[in-house]
């Protein structure tokens, strides 16, 4: 086995050598630009891409764990204060504190402050919020808390693809109901 494998080298070799030195040059310099672009293609862009996907999962698993910290701290405080009703059942209070005040503090709570563009009062009881780049599951867990606490409701959405996966970006008109 190692006879037609020297046989062929050998050839190799000769064939090369027997080439004028400009075309020597030319021919290494097309090896070496086929095992680079073979070398970038086969190896280093798919692992390139697969750890930035890798980062990007990691990115959101943090931000849903953050969320999920920070409504397990709410859930205690509201078990050690003996208060088993839900945040709607204090409508009276909530009702008192302006819309824009209310989605703000509901912003903080999920952990999507980071991602708020901008929030306006469009009345007492409405505002119109812009997100970018947040994670659309965060986003819709947010919302639904807002809906289901604090009787604050989407009214109109524009929800556009951000370039991560995963990502939106949102222009909601939310209202009190």
């Amino acid at each position: 086995m190692q006879q037609p494998f020297k046989a062929t080298t050998w050839q190799i070799k000769h064939w090369f050598n027997s080439l004028p030195t400009k075309e020597q040059w030319m021919v290494s310099a097309t090896g070496l630009l086929i095992f680079v672009t073979l070398f970038y293609l086969v190896i280093w862009e798919p692992v390139h891409v697969g750890l930035e996907e890798e980062q990007q999962k990691q990115q959101s698993q943090k931000e849903i764990l953050i969320w999920m910290q920070q409504a397990a701290t709410e859930v205690r405080t509201l078990r050690t204060s003996g208060n088993r009703s839900t945040v709607r059942d204090s409508s009276s209070e909530q009702r008192r504190k302006p819309a824009t005040l209310v989605i703000e503090q509901s912003i903080n709570n999920a952990g999507l402050k980071p991602y708020l563009n901008k929030i306006e009062s469009s009345g007492k009881d409405s505002a119109r919020v812009i997100l970018n780049d947040v994670s659309f599951n965060q986003m819709l867990v947010w919302l639904n808390t807002l809906a289901t606490h604090n009787g604050i409701q989407v009214v109109s959405a524009n929800i556009e693809r951000a370039n991560k996966s995963g990502r939106a970006n949102a222009r909601l008109t939310l209202e009190r109901i």
